[in-house]
């Protein structure tokens, strides 16, 4: 009788701490919606470094120029609190979602490409493989908040390096 009520004090008692959290798995970042007055960093693969060390793969056919980005690859925006580095970006008075857009240089040429529009933080969003960007060089992802009307948002600006596999 005595193992019964064991078995049953037991049970009773782990139902009651998973209830309670207290064997609870670590918490997995939840999506949260982007508002007015928040601070964020812009990342590519989970990087957010202002230099080129995001290397964006590009599937690029023999001497072309230009090629389309490999899949599996992603952006996200993470808010932060407080800012921790020197240039977050920052949503302003007004903004309700951020956007992220590539640009690069071809010859004299400035080319910005719409890649995605976040309203929620910590979701991340692929970069399409059908856009044409160059085989090799430099680049810039920039998250810019939306609506801006007054000016007070600040872009946050991950740096970037198209790579050919074949280059």
């Amino acid at each position: 009788m005595l193992s019964k009520t064991t078995s049953r004090a037991a049970l009773a008692s782990a139902s009651a701490l998973i209830a309670t959290g207290a064997l609870a798995v670590p918490a997995i970042a939840q999506a949260s919606p982007i508002g007015p007055r928040q601070f964020f960093n812009g990342e590519v693969f989970g990087i957010s470094s202002s230099t080129n060390a995001n290397v964006i793969a590009v599937a690029c056919a023999g001497p072309e120029a230009t090629g389309h980005p490999a899949p599996g690859q992603y952006v996200a925006v993470r808010q932060i609190f407080p800012p921790t580095n020197a240039t977050p970006g920052y949503t302003g008075l007004f903004g309700t979602e951020i956007d992220a857009n590539l640009t690069w240089s071809q010859g004299t040429i400035t080319v910005v490409t719409r890649i995605a529009t976040f309203t929620s933080y910590d979701v991340k969003l692929p970069i399409p493989t059908s856009i044409t960007v160059p085989c090799a060089g430099p680049g810039v992802m920039s998250f810019s908040p939306s609506p801006d009307p007054d000016g007070t948002g600040k872009a946050s600006n991950v740096g970037v390096t198209f790579e050919s596999p074949g280059v």
